[in-house]
């Protein structure tokens, strides 16, 4: 879908919104598409060590901050915008974008605490993605060798890492599942995974597509095969819309996803959005449109969704103080002691729908750290309701601290124990 050309708007128009100010509290709809790249910008420092004493409160995430309309994107009233269907009206609030300033905010999500592989990108309005209405991108396979290419340059670690934990003879029985459940049956799955770093998820739909395409691979006794072509038709990720702005081997970073999967950009609603000075209405009109988009995707059945469920990366600090640690024993009832402490943030409404929107869920514990590098399988699991999503986040938690050594908790909620994790690292 193509943008519209920058409008002549005067700078006192109205900022236009799919919902009424009352219900702008982006906590109450937190949208699953604080995805599986996004980045809660706090989290992000604490998970790559950047200074804390540079973030913000995560506390003040809820609450909407006043902000004034920035009059290089077009707030302009559009003609029969009241008459339209939330869907139309996104579709109007994005082509009426000016494409070049909409991209500069978005560029403003990134952060210098991001994997240095992903450089940046110039805007290009030849790339079909650098539209505003763009919120799906198609996949355009070529062969598996350039998934594993792009992989090994992104991680080193990725064979013996992710691609030998998914190759593993024990898991046979897992990827013949999938295949049926997604070719055969029609079934929706979800991969899920906590957020350590930007590049997580990925490397995991990375190492799962060389997996299934391993030489000698087969499914069933009649000895069943498949393609690139066909998995990256039924395989989905879910990432920032900041990501369009980067490119990794000089290649645009949403291309090399492409390789091996059709991508969804989502728009965090987080402090990070706000940080961005993206207008509440650009973000709604994407997730609102991306969210039609990926309905309409996962009503066909059969598709693999990879996120990394948390809309905000995993927080990391070097231990816990006394208080912090008194909660963490009446949580967990043992003691964490000195140690570094690891801290999977909450899954809210809109992440929980939409895991629930698959009917088995295939959780992932992952951490590239280089000195307690892990990537931890867990089995095919069905969801009978919102604490089950839960209880596979407590999962993926147990399951990296044990494979890591890493005292790790999942937050079911925003807990006192989280709130204190947070304050600690704000200091």
């Amino acid at each position: 879908m193509a943008s519209r050309k920058k409008r002549d708007d005067s700078a006192d128009r109205p900022t236009l919104s799919l919902v009424s100010d009352e219900d702008s509290n982006p906590r109450a709809e937190q949208d699953p598409t604080v995805d599986s790249s996004s980045d809660s910008e706090e989290a992000a420092d604490a998970v790559e060590g950047a200074d804390p004493s540079s973030t913000e409160s995560h506390q003040a995430e809820g609450v909407e901050s006043a902000e004034p309309a920035n009059s290089e994107i077009a707030n302009s009233e559009i003609p029969g915008l009241a008459a339209m269907s939330p869907t139309e009206q996104a579709q109007a609030i994005l082509e009426d974008a000016d494409p070049v300033a909409y991209y500069r905010m978005l560029n403003g999500l990134v952060r210098s605490s991001h994997s240095s592989l992903l450089q940046a990108l110039p805007y290009t309005p030849a790339l079909e993605f650098h539209s505003p209405t763009c919120v799906v991108v198609e996949p355009e396979p070529s062969n598996i060798e350039t998934v594993g290419l792009y992989a090994r340059a992104a991680y080193p670690d990725f064979d013996r890492i992710l691609l030998a934990a998914f190759n593993d003879p024990a898991h046979d029985d897992l990827m013949a599942a999938l295949y049926h459940l997604l070719i055969v049956e029609k079934t929706n799955v979800a991969v899920v995974t906590n957020h350590g770093q930007i590049i997580d998820i990925a490397l995991v739909m990375g190492a799962w597509l060389s997996a299934m395409l391993a030489p000698g691979r087969s499914f069933g006794v009649l000895g069943e095969h498949t393609s690139l072509e066909q998995l990256a038709e039924v395989s989905n990720v879910l990432v920032s819309r900041m990501v369009i702005t980067r490119q990794a081997f000089n290649v645009p970073a949403i291309q090399v996803l492409q390789c091996g999967s059709r991508i969804f950009l989502s728009v965090p609603q987080t402090a990070s959005r706000r940080r961005a000075k993206l207008e509440t209405a650009l973000v709604r009109a994407n997730n609102t449109l991306m969210r039609t988009a990926l309905d309409a995707q996962l009503a066909q059945g059969g598709q693999l969704l990879a996120m990394a469920a948390s809309g905000s990366q995993d927080l990391t600090i070097p231990g816990l103080m006394k208080k912090a640690r008194a909660a963490w024993r009446a949580r967990r009832g043992d003691d964490p002691g000195e140690a570094p402490t690891l801290h999977l943030q909450p899954l809210y409404d809109g992440t929980l729908t939409l895991m629930q929107s698959c009917t088995y869920v295939l959780p992932v514990a992952i951490c590239l750290d280089s000195s307690t590098p892990a990537c931890v399988i867990g089995g095919l699991t069905r969801l009978n309701g919102k604490d089950d999503c839960h209880r596979i986040m407590d999962w993926i938690a147990l399951a990296h601290q044990e494979a890591t050594g890493t005292p790790t908790i999942y937050h079911w909620h925003e807990d006192d124990l989280l709130t204190q994790v947070r304050a600690r690292l704000n200091r």
